[in-house]
């Protein structure tokens, strides 16, 4: 289901209570409501620039924020429709929202997705979204080879399940999930690619190393798009073929970096080139995409194909020699909330309050980025009657924000490591986002 004109549609008003939904921070809310306020927009026609019109929906395209603030206006709609329709799960990307179910027979499914695409488009309507029906597909992964007759209902839309190929996220996925689909369309794109830089070099002339670094850069990453998928390994039947055609490309490659006649030798050709063997190539690509998916953080779903009780996360497991000993990347805990207290927000009564005597212990933060990159920070507080502190150097590849946190917590750590425990620990700084952050 495609979201129609996804960016230019979303609703300030319900933006700002997903995000409070969500409870994101008030200070991101009041930004995002302001990134989003006082907008026009003018058409451009033949070089005449019409009148700009205010416009009070919509995020600007081209921002880095923008498809976050879109995912984020969107999120509400999986949770909701999990919830109504069991059994359907969420598999979507940006604007491209998909529905997974799965059922002993067409029927079942048919109906399932049917009633995701009801909620769905409730959903919508509450939220200020809509969807583009004419794009919206279906698609049923079986191992009959016969076409689907059922039909899954998208409001007064029928919608057939696709009998060719379906395309998502760049891989062509058939009806039996063999991929033969897919590894014809990226060929064919490859060869028409190599065409294309054949002439090119012909024109400009270039030098075999720049014109193997094309090939590589190019054709090869072409044509062997999403081959982790279907390589089995050599000599295995099913995907032999498919090797061969992909070392004929690789041949061509060779004869055009170097300028060589067809009659050279391959093996003579192929090592002047430079150009390893698509078995190999094809070896390596699946052992990357093993240890991709290895180094993704513990609790990732996608690192639990490697070893897995399925043919592709045995083949990744023979490609890797996984014995399921790998360094993990653990993203830690949100740690517990400090029992701390806000207490002056403002920047000219907090001046007054640090002049005021407190019980405990009172402290002094700030750190800051030069205009060369060098960060630091330094902690000050009272002993008797003179002042004392620290000062530290976090080089340069750290921004103020970081330098705040890191006064904060070092000055936290500080009271907490003195002899005897204060009463109460009271910590004077600037940097809003930092409290809200370590508290």
């Amino acid at each position: 289901m495609d979201v129609k004109s996804a960016f230019n549609n979303v609703s300030k008003a319900h933006l700002g209570k997903r995000m409070e939904a969500l409870e994101i921070e008030s200070d991101l809310i009041r930004w995002t409501m302001s990134f989003m306020l006082d907008r026009q927009v003018k058409i451009v026609l033949e070089g005449e620039a019409g009148e700009a019109r205010p416009v009070d929906t919509g995020i600007p395209q081209g921002s880095p924020a923008a498809p976050i603030l879109f995912v984020t206006y969107l999120s509400g709609i999986f949770d909701e429709v999990e919830r109504k329709v069991p059994g359907v799960s969420s598999l979507s990307l940006v604007d491209d929202i998909g529905w997974w179910a799965e059922g002993k027979d067409e029927e079942t499914v048919a109906a399932k997705l049917s009633e995701a695409a009801t909620a769905s488009i409730d959903w919508a309507a509450l939220n200020g979204v809509a969807f583009d029906h004419g794009k919206t597909e279906a698609a049923l992964f079986r191992r009959k080879k016969t076409a689907p007759t059922a039909m899954v209902t998208v409001g007064n839309n029928s919608v057939p399940f696709n009998k060719e190929a379906t395309r998502w996220l760049g891989i062509w996925l058939d009806s039996q999930l063999t991929l033969k689909e897919h590894h014809a369309t990226r060929l064919k794109e490859g060869r028409n690619a190599m065409t294309r830089l054949r002439r090119l070099a012909g024109q400009v002339g270039l030098s075999p190393a720049n014109c193997r670094k094309v090939m590589m850069a190019c054709i090869q990453s072409i044509s062997m798009f999403g081959s982790e998928l279907w390589w089995k390994g050599d000599q295995v039947r099913g995907t032999m073929g498919r090797a061969e055609e992909l070392q004929l490309l690789v041949n061509q490659q060779a004869r055009a970096t170097t300028g060589a006649f067809r009659t050279t030798d391959l093996g003579a050709l192929s090592m002047e080139a430079g150009h390893r063997p698509a078995t190999n190539q094809l070896e390596n690509r699946q052992r990357r995409f093993g240890l991709r998916l290895l180094s993704l953080p513990r609790g990732d779903k996608a690192r639990e194909v490697v070893g897995a009780n399925t043919a592709i996360g045995q083949r990744l497991s023979t490609a890797l020699a996984y014995t399921s000993r790998t360094e993990e990347t653990v993203l830690l805990e949100e740690p517990e909330t400090l029992d701390a207290e806000l207490i002056q927000e403002e920047e000219e009564e907090a001046k007054k309050d640090a002049e005021k005597t407190r019980h405990g212990l009172t402290m002094f933060t700030d750190g800051s980025r030069m205009d060369d990159g060098a960060a630091g920070y330094t902690i000050t507080w009272k002993r008797g009657e003179s002042w004392v502190g620290i000062k530290a150097h976090m080089g340069h590849n750290q921004e103020a924000y970081d330098t705040e946190c890191a006064a904060l917590a070092l000055a936290l750590e500080s009271a907490v490591r003195r002899p005897t425990t204060p009463e109460r620990v009271t910590i004077f700084t600037d940097a809003q986002a930092a409290i809200r952050r370590i508290a």
